[in-house]
């Protein structure tokens, strides 16, 4: 793989990281980033400096800044005038707002997938259920979570949404893994997610959307309590649930 990580802005400089030609080279660059930010080799607070990133991937910093940009959109990079660039410090607030957002948009694709529902759509859910279930890598269960959820989503045939709602669970990235930190999640979302698949087996719109709303409100309210637990400058989480 062609990424290498960067964990501080002290550690010795990186050995030079050829991008691939298929891709540009600041969506290149943010794609990196956003890998180590998602799997907390980069983490919250932590400045990315743009000399020593354009050392790492051998350009010049101008694509840097560009993907500095693409993650800024993100929400997963803050650019300061006096600091630069640094990884992304959740607030309660944002968070809130986030999965308010959230909520109600893939409230609505499940709403709309479980009208669309066919029992040959179930057997695949299931088996990533399976596996989330059997899952102890916490990375792994963070992709099958993902998985789940946007094979689902697909369902509802509504491809704006399903767009939409790719991008908020890629920003969810910037809370990164709270409860995975310390061990993959609690048989609390085995069951939220058991109840969802099963709203829409019944094909029964409101109750899809009624588990999803009450899935992403419990995961907002223990990622919440966690936050506010922290004492200020730990704010690493990791949580794109």
């Amino acid at each position: 793989m062609w990424v290498k990580t960067l964990h501080t802005e002290s550690m010795a400089t990186p050995e030079v990281e050829p991008l691939p030609a298929a891709r540009t080279i600041a969506l290149a660059i943010a794609a990196a980033l956003r890998a180590d930010i998602t799997a907390g080799r980069l983490r919250a607070g932590d400045r990315l400096l743009q000399n020593e990133l354009a050392r790492r991937f051998d350009v010049s910093t101008t694509p840097v800044r560009e993907a500095f940009g693409i993650l800024q959109h993100e929400g997963l990079v803050r650019l300061h005038p006096q600091r630069g660039a640094t990884v992304f410090v959740p607030s309660v607030e944002e968070l809130q707002e986030h999965y308010e957002i959230r909520a109600a948009l893939e409230a609505l694709a499940a709403e709309k997938a479980a009208l669309n529902f066919t029992a040959a759509d179930a057997a695949p859910l299931q088996e990533i259920l399976d596996a989330m279930r059997s899952c102890t890598d916490p990375d792994q269960y963070i992709e099958l979570n993902h998985r789940f959820h946007m094979s689902l989503y697909q369902l509802a045939g509504r491809a704006r949404l399903v767009d939409l709602i790719e991008t908020l669970r890629g920003i969810s990235g910037a809370y990164l893994q709270i409860h995975a930190a310390e061990g993959v999640p609690s048989d609390r979302l085995d069951r939220e997610h058991a109840e969802i698949l099963a709203a829409c087996q019944a094909r029964d719109p409101e109750r899809a959307a009624s588990a999803t709303r009450h899935h992403l409100t419990q995961t907002l309210e223990h990622v919440t309590q966690d936050l506010r637990k922290r004492p200020a400058g730990h704010e690493d989480i990791r949580n794109p649930l």
